[in-house]
């Protein structure tokens, strides 16, 4: 099994925290502004997971970024559509300021480990 497979179907049913699932979000931001420094496999199989949270019935991402982050993006792409780009751009920049580097490590470490990349 491909790990973006992997990821997506360990998504589906993982039990998240709540700050985990906020900072899924944060870094699927961030990625989209293209301003994360993982490289292009992590940040696919991050966006799979991502994707897999937005597909789950049990999460509700019914927010401001997440329906940004949702109309910005084809999910074919880990980019943002160019013409929503600066739109993306100027939320992150309102987001990073909020986010606290120690639970965006703490999810990224918990993905990896759960998914066996370390």
């Amino acid at each position: 099994m491909n790990l973006f497979k992997k990821a997506y179907d360990w998504a589906s049913t993982y039990d998240f925290e709540d700050i985990d699932i906020e900072y899924a979000s944060k870094l699927a931001l961030k990625m989209l502004d293209d301003c994360c420094q993982m490289n292009s496999h992590d940040r696919e199989v991050f966006f799979n997971i991502y994707d897999a949270l937005c597909d789950r019935a049990d999460i509700n991402l019914d927010d401001d970024v997440n329906h940004l982050i949702k109309s910005a993006r084809d999910r074919k792409t880990i980019y943002s559509k160019p013409q929503l780009a600066s739109i993306v751009h100027a939320c992150k920049e309102e987001i990073i300021p909020n986010m606290l580097k120690i639970h965006m490590k703490a999810y990224k470490d918990m993905v990896r480990k759960n998914l066996e990349m370390l």
